[in-house]
């Protein structure tokens, strides 16, 4: 399960007082690696987290310092490369470098926040040697040697060898479980060579043809037949709702109506009232009592009691019958609509807060897009 904001927000305010602490300790003299990361830091202090990276790639290649590579791996979390950020920052704490042991805490707290944005895919099937391809770029063959390590997400992958009908999936990709995704490629049948006709060939004409779709493309996302029934349901369940309320409207209007009666008012609720009176010698009876009462009586103002007593439990039944329908369509027509949304790759947001560290402060950074 992800942090909740309230949690993520503990865990940033956590980083920033290690950071705090381990700004006490002193620096080391420069080095070319050490000069290199100072201005790294620079910029991402300015926001420059691009600029700030190629800045730490060269310092890893020409040095091959193990808090160079922690470095690069802070700055692709800023960036959202969370798959090269988790491996460039594993490989760092592996190293056991004792300035990745001094920062350890703030290592540690970016790496489990990068986790979160990092799932497994395995893809099986065949034939052999069959590639896999993601974002335009191989990045294995059937069969895997391991799971690969991709973002979170919607993710579109391609399963292809030449020879055989390439296929294309779009998956959701979830940092808690691992995905295991089975393809198996068709053979692509040779079209047979037609015989060349001693006639001018003649183009067929073809009405309302289709534009044709290209082998392995994405389909264009769309709302789903489930969101528009979500729709229908959360209107009829708000019509429902309001059919409740203007029946329950009407039974407290008669109950009041009933309740504030004389025997001198007009029918009906005059009989009300002089039935009312009429027991009061022998009973006192209101409401419910009232009614049940006038069942067992056979005079005129009882037969009216008994009618109005009907009528205010048919509109009581019909307020009550509506109310539960209307609530009932209208959680499952809440349900179906956020079932039915689009899932376009790229559409849902994302925030990150990546941290740095310079030789005498540290900081952290953050960034979102929606």
């Amino acid at each position: 399960m992800r942090p909740k904001p309230a949690v993520r927000l503990a865990l940033s305010m956590a980083l920033l007082a290690t950071s705090a602490t381990l700004a006490a300790a002193p620096a080391a003299a420069q080095t070319p690696a050490d000069a290199a990361i100072s201005r790294g830091v620079a910029l991402r202090r300015e926001g420059r987290d691009e600029a700030a990276l190629r800045v730490f790639q060269l310092a890893w290649q020409t040095s091959g310092a193990p808090r160079a590579l922690a470095q690069v791996a802070l700055a692709e979390q800023a960036l959202g490369q969370w798959v090269d950020a988790e491996a460039h920052l594993v490989e760092a704490l592996a190293t056991r470098d004792p300035w990745v042991l001094a920062h350890l805490p703030v290592l540690q707290s970016a790496l489990a926040e990068i986790s979160l944005h990092v799932g497994r895919l395995d893809v099986g099937g065949g034939p052999p040697d069959a590639e896999v391809v993601i974002d335009g770029a191989v990045v294995g063959s059937l069969p895997l040697a391991a799971m690969l390590h991709v973002p979170t997400g919607s993710l579109t992958f391609t399963v292809r060898r030449e020879g055989y009908i390439p296929v294309t999936r779009t998956v959701q990709v979830d940092a808690r479980f691992p995905l295991r995704e089975r393809v198996a490629l068709a053979l692509a049948l040779a079209a047979p060579v037609a015989p060349v006709a001693p006639v001018a060939p003649v183009a067929p004409i073809v009405a309302d043809a289709p534009p044709p779709v290209a082998q392995g493309a994405a389909p264009e996302p769309r709302p789903t037949t489930l969101r528009y029934v979500g729709y229908a349901l959360i209107g009829t369940g708000v019509a429902a709702l309001a059919v409740s309320g203007a029946f329950l409207g009407v039974n407290l209007v008669s109950a009041a109506s009933a309740g504030s009666a004389t025997p001198a008012s007009e029918d009906p609720y005059g009989a009300w009232a002089r039935f009312q009176a009429s027991e009061n010698a022998t009973q006192q009876s209101t409401g419910r009592g009232q009614c049940a009462l006038a069942q067992q009586r056979g005079s005129a103002d009882a037969a009216q009691v008994r009618d109005l007593c009907a009528r205010m439990s048919t509109s009581a039944t019909v307020a009550l019958s509506a109310g539960i329908a209307g609530g009932a369509l209208l959680v499952t027509g809440v349900l179906l609509t956020v079932a039915g949304r689009s899932r376009a790759p790229g559409s849902a947001s994302r925030w990150a807060l990546a941290p740095w560290i310079a030789a005498n402060t540290h900081g952290a950074s953050l960034s979102g897009t929606w």
